[in-house]
Formats: structure tokens, sequence, C-alpha cells
């Protein structure tokens, strides 16, 4: 299958200007989530039954969920009241409370560090970004502010954990609860590149349990998102929620298609980037017309690797592709 992902950088993207609006961010609101939320609309997902009673997408056959995973929405509500955690959805939880400079500062963060990690890994950035929102609600939750777990996967990461309560779900028991070790990861990027490794390389018992969120194995992001129900997290509206999200917040723009802007394509590669006048490198971004204009809020850190998959050319220089309309200048090369 060919690939034409959208690659970005292994570092987080230097926020130059904290009152700009990151150039990432969607242009959703948390009134637009709130009322996708509360639409939850049944969609068809291929070789996937429809529940039309419960307006929740039927999702995997798979019995054998990953107890290496819990869904972390619920474990801030189970932190909170047990009762909450068995009452509150995690679309719910994701969409209310959370400011819109709240969503941009995640989005803003996130958004370059998941497309590398489903780069790497041949998954959905759509889907990872999805997760990482309604399981951390925007990065808000007790996890994802202690350990910067943003999928809820459990267990340590070299050493280092977080024990938090966490509600799970079985359709005997229904919603209960216990006490778990979080992985603790230095920075959000370490749990990114988690969930694309478990993602790409499945559990201990099946190397291929996620086969099903692999582009080459899927025709959208709705066909991923049905196959991790049931098996990445136990609650029955986990795919719908996801659906949710991508859809209210538009993150399939993130999952790397190829532009049209007239750059050429070219093989994957990495380039290295120095400003060795400035603190940081600059970046341009490309108009419909083919001028170009300074990105102001934005930059990469100097003396870091970066991946291309596009160049183009422009008043005498090349400039090379990092983000969907974020170009480094040949002079900035290392």
């Amino acid at each position: 299958m060919s690939k034409k992902n959208l690659l970005t950088s292994a570092l987080v993207l230097g926020t130059l200007a904290a009152t700009a609006t990151p150039s990432v961010v969607s242009a959703a609101t948390t009134e637009d989530a709130s009322q996708a939320a509360s639409q939850a609309g049944t969609e068809q997902v291929n070789n996937k039954s429809e529940d039309n009673k419960t307006n929740i997408i039927a999702g995997s056959d798979e019995k054998k969920a990953d107890t290496t995973v819990a869904n972390s929405a619920t474990v801030q509500a189970a932190s909170e009241s047990a009762t909450n955690a068995s009452r509150t959805t995690a679309i719910i939880q994701a969409a209310s409370g959370i400011t819109q400079a709240q969503q941009q500062a995640f989005l803003a963060s996130a958004v370059p560090m998941a497309q590398k990690a489903a780069s790497q890994y041949g998954v959905y950035t759509s889907v990872m970004l999805a997760q990482a929102i309604l399981e951390s609600a925007w990065g808000t939750s007790t996890l994802a502010t202690q350990g910067h777990n943003l999928f809820g996967i459990k267990g340590d990461y070299n050493g280092a954990y977080v024990t938090m309560p966490t509600s799970e779900w079985s359709a005997s028991q229904g919603w209960y609860t216990i006490n778990a070790n979080f992985r603790k990861y230095p920075s959000y990027y370490e749990s990114f590149a988690d969930n694309g490794n478990k993602l790409r390389n499945g559990v201990a018992w099946n190397s291929s349990y996620y086969s099903g969120t692999w582009k080459e194995n899927t025709s959208s992001y709705k066909d991923a998102t049905a196959w991790l129900q049931g098996r990445y997290a136990t609650a029955p509206n986990y795919a719908s929620s996801l659906n949710n999200l991508i859809q209210a917040y538009n993150l399939t723009q993130y999952d790397g298609n190829a532009e049209t802007n007239g750059g050429s394509q070219t093989n994957s590669n990495t380039i290295n980037v120095n400003n060795t006048n400035g603190s940081y490198v600059p970046l341009l971004a490309f108009n419909s017309d083919g001028s170009a204009k300074k990105i102001t809020n934005r930059a990469l850190a100097n003396n870091t690797p970066w991946y291309t998959d596009q160049t183009k050319s422009y008043n005498g220089h090349t400039y090379y592709r990092v983000a969907t309309n974020e170009w480094v200048e040949d002079t900035y090369l290392a």
C-alpha cells in the first residue's frame, strides 16, 4: 500500500507567542463537541454491524480485551467517585468543562507528536489524537498531568508509574473499580510512541491483536475505531465516542494526505535543522496563490532532526515540508 503520510518531528514545535492561535488547531468549539456528543450517531463500518437500539457501534466480536490498558477518563472519574465513573461517558467528560484555549494548547503540542508516532507505526493520526483527547480529557486528567499518560497504558515506563483507581467494564458486572499502576512518561511523545507501538505490535499473546487499526488493513479511520472497541477499551460506546471527536474536531486533517499545492513528492527522509543566527529555526507557509508568509507562532528547535516528505522551490531556495503547511528553507539545514 502506498503511504503518503504527513511526517513531522520527534520533538515538540516551539510556541513563540503564548497568545497566538496555534496553526494546528481546529476551529471547533466545546459547544460543537457537546452537540456532537449528544448526537452520538451510528455509522456504518466495513464488516461491522450497527446497534440501532442503543445507537452505539457494535464494534469487535473480540471477547478477550487488552488488560494492559484502561480508559483514562474513567480513571479520572473513579478517582473522584465510583458513581461518576459508572454514569459518565468518556465523550461527555472530554467535551465538557474544557476551554477552547485548553483544546488549542493541547493540539498544538500533541499533533506533531501524534503524526510522528502514527507515521512510524502505520496507523491513523486522527485515531490516536481522538484516543488521547477522549481518555485524558484534552490532557487535563490526573493521569495525564501526573504521568503524561494519554492512553491509560498500565504498568511502568523505565520503572516509573502512577497508581490510581480505574473503572473497568464487563457485561456481567457493569462498571467496577480497581486500583492499578499506570506508566509514567517523561513527556507526551513517549506516550504517543508507546501507543503506536502497541497498535502495531499487539500484545504478548497475539502480535496482530490490533491489526485492524493498521492503515493497510482499513478503508478509513472508522474501521480502526471499530476494531479498538472490545480490544483496547471495554466501554461499549468507545468507537462511537472516538468517531464523534474525529468529526467534531476535523482530526482527519492530520492523517497525512498529500498536499496539492504544487510541492513535489519525495521519498520520506530526515533533515537536521539549525539557525546559527538565532535561537530557533523559522517556518514558512505557502498561500494558495503560490506566495509565502512567515509563521510567527511556531518554530523548530535548533539542532533537531525532522522528517520531510515534499520539497518546493521558491525565490531561489528549496523548502522542505515538515508539517501540513509548514516549510523549512534550505539555508537552515545543518
